[in-house]
């Protein structure tokens, strides 16, 4: 976490380290959210999941809940990641976060509150980020013998491509939906395109797919109409 302090040569304690991770555990619903040091929202921030923290600008962390472990009484956020003895304490009873540099008992406590009227793609981006499936929809594009993409208002998202070591693309081909042949645009033989919500894990900062959880086609017409998406002429 932010302000880390490593003592060097220094042997925690197994009272100050962070417990082991039980499965599960997740971060309670009234601890999600935005957060920022003495509710300066307009600077650093902190964003929890279920199951991770994200400091403004930096990469998604896991994380997990203990609830009533703190010497305080309340429940304690920590890293899954072991070497981590700093949390978060989160006060259900005042609606706060007691940040713990150097664990309990350790260090002065920084307070944190909770930022207001926050962006709620913030915590949708979180949830991309540590691998969540998301359901886009556009044209799915099947042109040639192994290249798969989605196209939709944001980017193309690529599946497989031929050329690829046997054909590798992304788990969970065999799960894209079979279309409606009177739904289907045959462009090069029996290769075309047509309209479908594809559920897939993607990287959102490379547009990289990782795996294809499901999907179901839709009428061309959804796909003509939406402005958002190029025209066919552009597939």
């Amino acid at each position: 976490m932010r302000l880390r302090l490593l003592v060097a040569g220094l042997t925690i304690v197994s009272s100050l380290s962070a417990p082991a991770f039980a499965a599960g555990t997740k971060v309670p619903a009234a601890a999600q959210g935005v957060w920022a040091e003495a509710g300066k929202c307009s600077g650093t921030t902190v964003t929890f999941t279920a199951g991770t923290l994200q400091y403004k600008g930096q990469k998604a962390q896991a994380v997990f809940f203990t609830p009533k472990e703190s010497p305080r009484g309340y429940g304690a956020i920590h890293y899954k990641q072991e070497g981590n003895v700093d949390n978060f304490e989160y006060a259900d009873d005042k609606d706060q976060m007691l940040y713990n540099p150097e664990g309990f008992g350790m260090g002065k406590s920084v307070l944190y509150k909770r930022c207001a009227g926050a962006s709620a793609s913030t915590a949708s981006s979180i949830k991309k980020a540590a691998g969540q499936a998301e359901n886009r929809c556009g044209w799915l594009v099947n042109p040639t013998p192994g290249n798969w993409w989605l196209v939709d208002k944001d980017a193309m998202w690529v599946f497989a491509t031929q050329g690829n070591a046997e054909g590798a693309g992304a788990a969970g081909m065999d799960k894209l939906p079979d279309f409606d042949p009177t739904q289907y645009v045959n462009s090069n033989g029996n290769y075309g395109y047509g309209c479908a919500c594809v559920k897939l894990i993607a990287d959102p900062a490379t547009k990289s797919v990782k795996s294809i959880v499901g999907g179901k086609t839709l009428p061309l017409a959804t796909c003509k109409k939406d402005k958002s998406l190029p025209p066919e002429s552009k597939l």
